[in-house]
């Protein structure tokens, strides 16, 4: 690996709730890059347009209005244009930032995804459409809920949207926002993701305050197949679920992986994730890799089959970012190193040291890396391009 260019960016990490997670996003030849500069205690933002090859700075857009932080900001991409999320919703097209027009955002958005021509969305209390081609709202529906019952993750569900309110699945038309159907299950405060099996019945996530697990439910009788659960204290933060070969895999508290046989529910094998899961479960073949933290941690590979732990590469203040190059994980730290790991054996293909704690997204495109280091005394914080 060796390095192509380093940019200094106008930011510092002075506030405590600084993050630099989503907050890099790669298109044709450019970078775009949230910025945040905090002076005063006051957070000024801005959109910083990179070109990929030079490392040189071509626009930098100032931002005004509401913001969030970096950690609950993101990019997608529609059609020739960028949505970007900041606290409020913009739209660029290559030489405009507008704002969209959509009633007000109750709370941070939570979730999101873009079907068709539509961004669909859910903060605290709400369900949002938004038609990208006119840039305008399509449809906001409020979703019944309590302090303690936002809306949950949102999923795209045999075309209607999945999520949860107060103890119940909700299933809402993408189109008109109307309500389809709901499941409610006793004692079950939180379902979400769905996924449908072949018999026509459901796998679905649950949580509650002191348990949580799957649930194969019998839709059509409204009756519990099988019930897997485990107990453990507090919510649960990653709500996701994962089906692979007939084993259905999720993640205790972001303390433990467990693996359930997908038709009868019993466990096939339980492993740690500890301290603390950071990413999501990334399955390659026979493997699935996750990244680790809390004050240390680890890029860890498993198999996906017995549950056995193939290699795992300690990474000084944890794992929350990598990405895949060929049959490699690239991976960085807080040791100013970045690593390139062969997937098969847990060995260090390459390494180089940076000169800077990586702390921003690790992202790989072509040949080429791009992430964020964190500045010191003498050096400001840094976007850096590293050829692999």
């Amino acid at each position: 690996m060796r390095a192509i260019w380093q940019l200094d960016l106008p930011t510092n990490e002075s506030s405590e709730d600084y993050h630099f997670e989503s907050s890099i996003f790669i298109k044709n030849n450019h970078i775009y890059f949230l910025c945040y500069h905090f002076t005063n205690e006051k957070r000024q933002l801005s959109l910083n347009i990179i070109d990929k090859n030079s490392g040189t700075t071509e626009k930098i857009i100032p931002i005004n209005g509401r913001t969030t932080i970096p950690s609950q900001c993101f990019f997608q991409e529609y059609k020739s244009k960028i949505i970007i999320y900041t606290g409020e919703l913009w739209i660029f097209d290559g030489m405009t930032l507008e704002r969209l027009s959509v009633d007000t955002i109750d709370d941070k958005i939570n979730s999101y995804f873009i079907f068709d021509n539509c961004l669909i969305f859910a903060d605290a209390s709400s369900l949002y459409s938004i038609d990208l081609d006119f840039c305008k709202l399509k449809w906001k529906i409020h979703i019944p809920n309590t302090k303690n019952y936002i809306v949950g993750d949102i999923s795209l569900f045999e075309n209607s949207i999945a999520c949860y309110g107060k103890d119940q699945l909700l299933f809402v038309d993408i189109s008109s926002g109307q309500l389809l159907n709901q499941i409610k299950i006793p004692r079950v405060d939180k379902l979400f993701q769905p996924m449908r099996m072949d018999d026509g019945t459901l796998l679905i996530g649950f949580t509650n305050w002191s348990n949580a697990g799957i649930i194969r439910y019998d839709e059509t009788n409204k009756k519990i197949i099988w019930k897997g659960s485990r107990s453990f204290e507090g919510p649960l933060l990653r709500r996701k679920i994962y089906l692979k070969d007939n084993r259905v895999y999720w993640v205790k508290n972001d303390t433990e992986l467990i693996c359930l046989n997908a038709n009868t529910g019993d466990e096939i094998y339980r492993a740690k994730t500890s301290p603390w899961l950071y990413t999501d479960l990334l399955f390659t073949g026979n493997q699935v890799l996750y990244g680790t933290a809390g004050r240390d941690g680890f890029l860890v590979n498993l198999d996906s089959i017995c549950g056995n732990e193939k290699w795992a590469f300690p990474l000084k203040n944890g794992c929350a970012f990598f990405d895949f190059y060929k049959n490699s994980a690239i991976v960085g730290d807080f040791n100013k190193k970045i690593y390139q790991i062969d997937i098969a054996t847990g060995k260090v293909l390459q390494e180089i040291n940076v000169d800077g704690e990586v702390v921003g997204q690790i992202k790989v495109c072509n040949n080429d890396i791009y992430t964020v280091i964190w500045g010191d005394t003498n050096r400001p914080v840094r976007l850096i391009k590293l050829n692999i």
